[in-house]
């Protein structure tokens, strides 16, 4: 029980880190944390698009070195963009690919045989291939832009599709509510410990998780209440104010034409495209 609650404060505390740590990056200055936030969104969705679109190894390849580009001057940390997008896009995806390298899966010319029947194909390693890509490098796309731009002025973004604002609002409340009860957990796991005496035994923790998750679920009912009435008081209206202010600027052209620039070198030149 010492262990799951140690486990869980560390957690608890990595999250809050994580936090913080999105923020300092954003406030770097990088090729992406100086363009308009509405204009990374976009470029974010276009690029996105373009690599669910790609046909070729060539194409992915070169939109690949694009978004390690694209990541290396943002100035995200390389070691951990390459730890968390990996584990995602190569392990979890490469499990889930497995049984398609297959002839069983998907009949095509034999690249090495298991048993004299089953073999993995060409087709089916080219397929596999093709998808990690396409998840690194979507992912890979989401996780600059998360780090890139404060979250605040993505929901302020959202705008510009005319979401309902009900959508916007539940994003934005979602968040505070997150980091505001992962708060109260921890305050409850570290009063836990610390009265602490002795071991306890496995049902007496199992009681304490149990009431923890009843105790948070019962608070954060009434927490709803009170902080909409305390953003009403304060003048929200289901708009977003930020400290920043939204402008297109010289630099964002730039970035725009650009980026039309190599979406026709990648069309024309690289083909693979649809």
């Amino acid at each position: 029980m010492n262990n799951f609650i140690e486990k869980t404060i560390n957690g608890i505390q990595n999250i809050f880190e994580d936090m913080f740590y999105s923020d300092e990056i954003a406030d770097k200055k990088g090729i992406m944390q100086m363009i308009d936030p509405r204009v990374k969104l976009i470029s974010t969705l276009i690029f996105i698009i373009l690599v669910n679109s790609g046909k070729t190894i060539q194409f992915m390849v070169v939109l690949l070195v694009y978004v390690l580009f694209l990541a290396i001057f943002s100035r995200i940390p390389m070691k951990e963009y390459f730890l968390r997008v990996s584990v995602i896009s190569i392990v979890f995806t490469g499990i889930i690919l497995i049984p398609s390298l297959f002839n069983i899966i998907r009949k095509g010319e034999p690249l090495f045989y298991i048993t004299k029947s089953i073999y993995i194909t060409k087709q089916g390693l080219y397929s596999a291939v093709m998808m990690m890509m396409r998840t690194f490098m979507s992912i890979s796309l989401v996780y600059i832009l998360g780090l890139s731009t404060k979250w605040a002025n993505v929901m302020r973004s959202l705008r510009i599709f005319r979401l309902p604002q009900i959508f916007t609002a539940t994003l934005e409340m979602a968040q505070r509510y997150i980091f505001l009860l992962l708060e109260a957990a921890t305050d409850m796991f570290l009063a836990r410990k610390s009265r602490n005496v002795g071991k306890i035994t496995s049902s007496e923790g199992r009681k304490f998780v149990a009431g923890t998750i009843g105790h948070l679920m019962i608070k954060s009912n009434t927490l709803g209440d009170e902080v909409y009435s305390a953003m009403v008081s304060r003048g929200y209206t289901g708009n977003f104010i930020t400290i920043d202010t939204f402008k297109i600027r010289l630099y964002d052209w730039i970035w725009i034409i650009f980026n039309i620039a190599f979406i026709l070198f990648l069309t024309v030149f690289i083909g693979g495209l649809f």
